[in-house]
């Protein structure tokens, strides 16, 4: 059996514990292959896979990136994401605008 990931039972800033009380399903565990933290829930259909932490090591940043992409704010996060996404093409069309006029 190949073993791809590692359960991680305690950390530092005890995150482990802390995310548990966000959802007592949860647990963490680092990918061997890729070397990145990822959250996982117990209870979950099919993959038990959340997210992949973007963070190198675990903090408050792992708390906060929990509580903000949990099910129940998905749309909440949508609407986010759609924000950004306006804020950004704005951006780029001043940008472009900026560009024609110094060509």
């Amino acid at each position: 059996m190949i073993v791809t990931h590692q359960v991680i039972e305690g950390d530092l800033f005890n995150i482990t514990n802390r995310l548990k009380q966000i959802d007592s399903a949860y647990f963490l565990a680092r990918n061997l292959k890729t070397k990145k933290f990822e959250l996982h829930a117990k209870n979950a259909r099919g993959s038990s896979l959340c997210l992949v932490l973007p963070y190198a090591t675990l903090d408050e940043r792992t708390l906060t990136h929990a509580r903000r992409t949990r099910a129940e704010r998905a749309h909440k996060l949508l609407k986010e994401y759609e924000l950004e996404n306006l804020r950004l093409e704005k951006l780029e069309r001043k940008k472009v605008i900026k560009n024609l006029i110094n060509a």
